[in-house]
């Protein structure tokens, strides 16, 4: 008997009944690695949005901390300016410009040296200019910012009438109230006159 009666004798069978082909398992493969790929990529996307909101939300805040810096930087300054100039014949605008912008305990303060303040520039005949030369903004508690204020002062007087220059080291508090700024405090800084 030889091999072709052998072979002729049994049933054909048919290769798509026997197993699946190649064909149709790497196209299931695949269907399945797409599905699985898709779902990874949703959930990274999905992962990558909160990461965004979050790093979205940390800048948003980190650049109104540097605006309200710079903002309490340039209060400080206009007000040292104001503080520091001043001409004996035209007293009312320098306690015009220091009060201006001021808390209520600040213009407090100065209403209570005003008349003694008025008469040591007028017999003195005093003019001063300001000039900043730099500030150092340090954050505290409740809005308020601690402003270390760079500055000179040119004056002369009666007694001096070359003028001179001296340095300045002064610390301004700025409050921030809303949309409103203010200075609440203003004076010499302590570490500057202990020495």
């Amino acid at each position: 008997m030889s091999d072709n009666e052998i072979t002729k004798d049994l049933p054909a069978i048919d290769s798509a009944d026997a197993a699946p082909s190649s064909v149709e398992t790497s196209g299931s493969v695949r269907i399945y690695a797409l599905a699985g790929a898709a779902v990874l990529m949703a959930v990274l996307a999905a992962m990558l949005g909160l990461c965004w909101q979050s790093t979205s939300s940390d800048l948003d805040a980190l650049r109104q901390q540097n605006a309200d810096r710079d903002k309490a930087a340039e209060v400080a300054k206009d007000y040292t300016l104001k503080s520091l100039t001043y001409d004996y014949r035209n007293i009312p605008a320098f306690f015009d410009g220091v009060q201006n912008g001021a808390s209520v305990g600040l213009r407090n303060r100065y209403q209570e040296v005003h008349d003694t303040l008025a008469n040591i520039m007028t017999s003195t005949q005093v003019v001063a200019t300001g000039e900043v030369i730099g500030t150092a903004v340090e954050p505290k508690d409740n809005d308020q910012y601690a402003v270390t204020v760079f500055a000179t002062q040119r004056t002369q007087n009666v007694q001096q009438p070359e003028p001179t220059t001296v340095p300045n080291l002064l610390i301004v508090t700025v409050a921030k109230d809303g949309g409103t700024w203010q200075v609440v405090d203003y004076g010499p800084n302590p570490a500057a006159t202990s020495r």
